[in-house]
């Protein structure tokens, strides 16, 4: 918008100067200079009428000028300062829960006993069979027909087998069903059972500080993103955005979250949907 400006200063201004100039009566459209050509004439001629005029025009004109030229700059600037559409997200806890640290001294507790291996079968070697000249027949002896045959012999466990098939076993078909789609924004949102103040209770009095964490002095906040189904259960836990260095901290938050009491399911046009929900969490050393 400044050239426009610009340019109607510089018309302004050349307009009132020649507004001004043309008071002397060398100008032609001086006043006083027509007067005195049209003395005593048919002043009804048109030249004497532009010229006697012509001072009043060029100010109606000036002026018109002027103000298109300032409604024209007072649109841009009502248009410029409109408000602008924000795109809306998706609905998110406005709660962030800060977990503090355990004292040090805090016992760590000991890793989750490991499940042994499941018992080796018992398998003996195939032999392949020979192609010759003579018709010899290659047997593959078996010892026990609950053995099964494979590439090497291994010696299983003697208490664990599968008995033996008797006919054929007719495996039941296995219907896919197509899950049903996970929204964003409904009638009803989903709640936890008691509001932000149990949740957040719940949350602190089950979340840990992992110990490798506190030692690093490592803070943040991680935020999830699950699902809560139709009958309340949460589902589909996932990490948007962790804490940089601390994978342990995106892990315990992912527990905590998986194993929070069923929530107050969404609905929409009162029935019940899946919907998706964010929960940031912050894990802060005092």
């Amino acid at each position: 918008m400044i050239v426009p400006i610009v340019i109607a200063a510089l018309v302004a201004g050349l307009s009132l100067y020649d507004y001004f100039t043309a008071r002397r009566w060398q100008q032609v459209t001086s006043s006083v200079r027509n007067e005195m050509v049209f003395e005593h004439r048919n002043r009804a001629y048109g030249a004497y009428v532009l010229r006697r005029d012509y001072e009043k025009r060029l100010v109606i004109i000036l002026f018109s000028f002027i103000l298109f030229l300032g409604s024209l700059f007072a649109s841009y600037v009502i248009v410029k300062n409109l408000p602008k559409d924000k795109p809306m997200d998706a609905p998110k806890t406005d709660t962030t829960f800060t977990v503090p640290a355990p004292p040090l001294d805090k016992e760590v507790p000991p890793p989750p006993p490991t499940e042994p291996p499941p018992a080796a079968e018992k398998m003996v070697k195939f032999i392949a069979p020979v192609v010759v000249d003579q018709d010899v027949p290659d047997e593959v002896i078996i010892p026990d027909e609950n053995i099964k045959v494979g590439p090497k012999d291994i010696e299983g466990d003697e208490d664990s087998f599968d008995p033996p098939v008797i006919g054929e076993e007719k495996k039941p078909e296995i219907t896919e069903e197509k899950p049903e789609e996970v929204l964003t924004f409904v009638e009803e949102d989903a709640e936890y059972p008691g509001g932000y103040p149990a949740m957040m209770k719940y949350i602190q009095d089950n979340l840990n500080y992992p110990p490798s964490a506190i030692e690093l002095g490592i803070q943040g906040k991680v935020t999830l993103k699950f699902v809560v189904e139709k009958n309340g259960q949460v589902s589909n836990v996932s990490v948007v955005r962790g804490i940089p260095g601390c994978a342990e901290c995106d892990k315990e938050a992912i527990k905590v979250v998986s194993k929070m009491p069923n929530w107050k399911s969404a609905k929409n046009a009162g029935k019940q949907v899946r919907q998706w929900n964010t929960l940031p969490i912050s894990f802060a050393l005092e």
